[in-house]
């Protein structure tokens, strides 16, 4: 058996930047909507009342990557992280492991590029008010990469845990922002031109009636089955509706599958980021309102796990083993 690099979440952070990966995932997302990887739709369970997703995909110049990740909510009160994940990278040709990485801040990672993407692609200016509903452990990965291209004069946030949100205040003061805390999800979505639901909402918080256009809406939320985060009347409205999946938020989250059901919206009106990325499609057509919605692909993983890998080996970065 060959020796296998494992990467921790800090050397993951270290190596994989706004700059770096943002690019990276376009090219995977690409790839997807053109049918050059393979991305079976992930088997999902749920254990003991929590989300677990099993998610392997084969990208083209990556490497076959294999997650295997879980969402559960009341680890908040246990002290442990809400996401918890480990992520495989194999060698395509020959099949062997070629490293072990932490997954949790990797999903972080991935999932911060896809929307930082949407940013750069659908933000209708360069610069203004970002909001950030939900201020947990992704909320931070947000600020990080979507600021790269939409550049904060403020930032608003809101969260149902004050002690997240006086954490994430700290967290923004030390990336140079201004973060203004919010009472409400309503007074962040008034005052942004970019806002992120970064939520665990059971109930609809980005209400379209509410944003003044031009505006971006991005939304990594995924939470229960029948859970909405965003309102019918924003998805009836919006200019550009662009997902990662067409299949997978039809499957995995009511925020799409419910005004597709109720003709709000049709499947025809999904563009896919990837077609975006390839000119095929246009994010933003004008100045309405734009959303992003992501339920996350196992080829980011694979891609961003493939990057970690070959910067890790140029660095120096990481910890060879034997199994």
């Amino acid at each position: 058996m060959p020796k296998i690099l494992v990467l921790t979440g800090k050397d993951l952070i270290n190596i994989l930047t706004p700059e770096v990966l943002t690019e990276e995932i376009g090219e995977a997302f690409k790839a997807f909507s053109e049918g050059k990887t393979v991305t079976p739709q992930r088997p999902v369970m749920w254990v003991e009342g929590n989300w677990w997703g099993v998610m392997p995909s084969y990208v083209p110049g990556y490497g076959v990557g294999v997650k295997t990740v879980n969402i559960i909510p009341s680890n908040i009160d246990r002290g442990l992280p809400t996401i918890q994940a480990l992520t495989v990278l194999f060698e395509p040709v020959n099949g062997s492991p070629l490293a072990i990485m932490e997954g949790a801040v990797l999903t972080g990672l991935r999932t911060a590029a896809a929307t930082a993407l949407s940013a750069k692609l659908m933000s209708p200016i360069e610069s203004g008010p970002l909001g950030i509903i939900g201020t947990g452990y992704q909320a931070r990965f947000q600020l990080r990469f979507v600021s790269h291209f939409f550049k904060p004069t403020e930032v608003y946030a809101y969260d149902i845990r004050k002690e997240a949100l006086n954490t994430f205040k700290e967290f923004a003061k030390g990336l140079g922002f201004k973060l203004i805390a919010c009472n409400s999800p309503r007074e962040v979505v008034e005052n942004s031109k970019v806002i992120i639901d970064a939520s665990t909402a059971k109930e609809p918080v980005v209400l379209g009636k509410l944003i003044k256009p031009p505006a971006h809406v991005i939304s990594i939320s995924m939470g229960t089955p029948g859970a909405r985060a965003l309102d019918d009347d924003l998805l009836s409205i919006a200019e550009s509706v662009v997902v990662d999946s067409r299949e997978a938020v039809l499957q995995e989250t009511d925020d799409i599958a419910g005004p597709v059901k109720k003709e709000i919206i049709s499947v025809e009106d999904l563009k896919e980021i990837g077609e975006v990325v390839a000119g095929k499609k246009k994010g933003r057509v004008g100045n309405g309102i734009t959303v992003f919605k992501t339920v996350g692909l196992a080829v980011q993983d694979a891609a961003a796990a493939g990057v970690a890998y070959k910067l890790a080996k140029e660095k120096g970065v990481g910890k060879w083993i034997e199994l």
